[in-house]
């Protein structure tokens, strides 16, 4: 299954941030006249997103329609999916300055309205994705790093027969037989990393036949792609069938987003890391691996017709083009920044609540200006980044982006809330959906093909499918 279907695909998508990744920009990409082109929707907060949404009155529907499609699907959970939406919803939307209503955060094991609205909105994304781009693959991006909620997320992709599943951002090995049992229905488990505890001795539990049913069929599994940094990695994931992946995407220290940590470590002046020729993976090793790969980071550049050359995975460029998921102002802002040569992306040590380095845009009145950063009320709300941390015999939540006071009442150390960023409220704000005055934060990769192709166009803006002919050299 996996060979064919990534041989007739030479660019995905790659699943960027809260939704920047969205249905109409993947359908977009997917509905490409080459047909070579699919792509990788965000899955990151969609339990968030979907709330959220209809909270905004769900405009044209479409979250509606979807929540429709898994309760026929899925008859066993309609009357929870029901409740959700009602609990959610508000015709004609909120007032402006009114505070969307969260999810219960929970503890470990999120509570079971959080598992049920995190597979529905996780179907309902696919789903509608593959409603504007019939008969074209779609896939979905998780953080590994975000565990709680992955298990529901996982099954919402089995259950809308997402292509693919692509992770990055922590170890994947455990995904391929997760997704393996998640079609058949049964039972999986997913240790959690826990600090000063071993790995296994918390975990997270979950059996789907409780939610679907007994007689509900084996679904179809989606194929698993692996996002590593190094080909020893992607050797090591290969070696196993129990953790080998139908393919890898290679990425290179220049992509967006989270990175792997250079190898030396080095940093610069401001504590930012700086990434050499020691980061850049042995794409021939991978190659040797006779497993699908598309190479990532620094390759949005435009490759004629016929020129050898790797499949890739492109994101920078697409996040930017008017289909993205990205709020329209601030699109425009970092458009603006990019044609005037004013863009600065850093590799950022400190920001991300993960631990692994950030790319992250200095783009005036966002997470990245310092006087925003400094003025902002750290809270955690959302709490998708938070550690787990041993207290009074059971793990509890917690992050380096909180009030410090908290961090440390929980166990943290100081060092690590300096410069430590929101990452959840600030990619919610950064596609249009933060809480009133919460300020957005940007990631970028290489944004050198963005200025070529606004030199090329003689203009700021640009669609995905203009951003599509670029990168096979018909603009």
């Amino acid at each position: 299954m996996s060979d064919g279907l990534f041989k007739d695909l030479d660019i995905i998508v790659g699943g960027m941030g809260v939704d920047i990744s969205s249905v109409e920009l993947v359908s977009t990409v997917a509905n490409h006249p080459s047909g070579r082109m699919a792509g990788s929707l965000s899955g990151t907060a969609l339990a968030d997103f979907y709330a959220r949404l209809l909270q905004l009155g769900d405009p044209h529907g479409a979250a509606r329609e979807a929540f429709d499609a898994f309760k026929t699907l899925v008859p066993a959970l309609a009357g929870e999916v029901d409740v959700l939406f009602s609990k959610y919803f508000i015709p004609g939307g909120k007032a402006p300055d009114a505070l969307f209503k969260g999810l219960a955060i929970g503890g470990m094991e999120p509570p079971r309205d959080v598992q049920v609205m995190t597979i529905v909105s996780t179907f309902a994304h696919i789903w509608r994705a593959k409603k504007a781009a019939p008969g074209r693959p779609i896939g979905v991006n998780f953080l590994r790093k975000i565990e709680r909620v992955l298990l529901y997320g996982l099954y919402g992709a089995v259950l809308a027969d997402a292509d693919w599943v692509v992770m990055g951002a922590g170890d994947p090995s455990a995904i391929p037989g997760l997704l393996r049992k998640l079609a058949k229905h049964e039972p999986v488990e997913l240790p959690m990393q826990v600090a000063t505890v071993p790995l296994g001795e918390y975990k997270v539990r979950f059996d789907p036949r409780a939610m679907v049913g007994e007689a509900f069929p084996e679904s179809r599994r989606p194929a698993f792609i692996a996002i590593v940094s190094s080909h020893l990695q992607a050797e090591g994931l290969a070696a196993n069938p129990e953790t080998r992946p139908d393919a890898f995407v290679v990425e290179g220290p220049e992509a967006g987003g989270h990175n792997a940590p250079p190898r030396l470590k080095k940093k610069d002046e401001r504590g930012n890391y700086i990434y050499g020729e020691e980061d850049v993976a042995d794409i021939e090793a991978v190659a040797a691996l006779k497993i699908p790969f598309f190479v990532a980071g620094g390759h949005g550049h435009p490759v004629l017709g016929g020129t050898p050359h790797p499949a890739r995975q492109v994101g920078t460029l697409f996040a930017l083009s008017t289909e993205s998921g990205m709020e329209p102002e601030l699109r425009k802002r970092a458009l603006d920044m990019i044609w005037k040569n004013k863009m600065e992306v850093v590799a950022s040590a400190n920001a991300s609540p993960s631990t692994f380095p950030f790319k992250l845009a200095l783009v005036p009145g966002t997470l990245g200006d310092p006087t925003v950063y400094s003025q902002r009320n750290r809270v955690c709300n959302l709490g998708h980044l938070r550690g787990q941390r041993p207290k009074d015999g059971k793990p509890i939540g917690l992050c380096p982006a909180d009030k410090p006071e908290i961090f440390k009442q929980s166990g943290g150390a100081m060092w690590r809330t300096q410069n430590a960023m929101c990452l959840c409220n600030g990619l919610m704000a950064a596609c249009g959906l933060g809480q009133p005055g919460e300020p957005p934060l940007l990631t970028l990769g290489d944004i050198t093909p963005v200025r070529d192709l606004q030199r090329r166009l003689r203009r700021k803006e640009y669609s995905a499918l203009e951003a599509a002919d670029y990168l096979i050299g018909k603009i």
